[in-house]
């Protein structure tokens, strides 16, 4: 591993204390597991000199989003300018979605993410498809469908795939076959 600078630890504790009494809805644990599995998944796959950068932006990637008095001018503040402009790059607008509708709005933000912030959300997605056996069956085939588009529309023609992106979108469709054959 990386020789870490503290900034990794930090996010850490700033994201377990902005998540604090939050729930993830697929299994009601404690909501800040969440963003520790997705840096889990980046530091699993991603060989990388910016490790501690992408694992911290990954620990933050919801806190926006997720906390209502988290901006990402106080991400920058505490973190850097990089690291916000990743968090920011993942933090969904639920205007566009509604407008738009949740899979073209992915579909349309992954096209145009930079390279990092596109490990971080396929990260997410992963730790995603891996929670969703505690859902209804209902939201598994929704999510299923959804994230099956959205990696049949990467892997067209709209963007150049890193090795780490096609090993993300492996390990993805891996955790969707093992659930359909259960």
């Amino acid at each position: 591993m990386a020789k870490f600078t503290g900034m990794f630890e930090k996010a850490l504790e700033f994201a377990i204390k902005k998540h604090k009494g939050q729930k993830r809805k697929s299994t009601n644990m404690p909501y800040f597991r969440h963003p520790i599995s997705v840096a889990e998944n980046i530091e699993e796959i991603k060989k990388s000199k910016n490790i501690e950068l992408l694992m911290t932006a990954a620990i933050l990637h919801d806190t926006v989003e997720d906390c209502a008095w988290v901006t990402i001018q106080e991400i920058a503040k505490k973190f850097g300018f990089y690291v916000a402009a990743l968090v920011e790059e993942l933090t969904s607008d639920p205007k566009q979605i509604a407008k738009i509708g949740k899979t073209t709005y992915l579909k349309k933000k992954m096209e145009k993410m930079t390279s990092y912030t596109l490990v971080i959300k396929l990260a997410d997605r992963r730790h995603n498809v891996k929670d969703m056996s505690e859902t209804t069956k209902e939201f598994q085939k929704k999510y299923t469908q959804e994230t099956n588009e959205i990696l049949e529309y990467l892997e067209s023609w709209v963007r150049k795939l890193t090795e780490t992106h096609q090993k993300l979108i492996d390990k993805i469709k891996e955790v969707l076959k093992n659930q359909k054959s259960k």
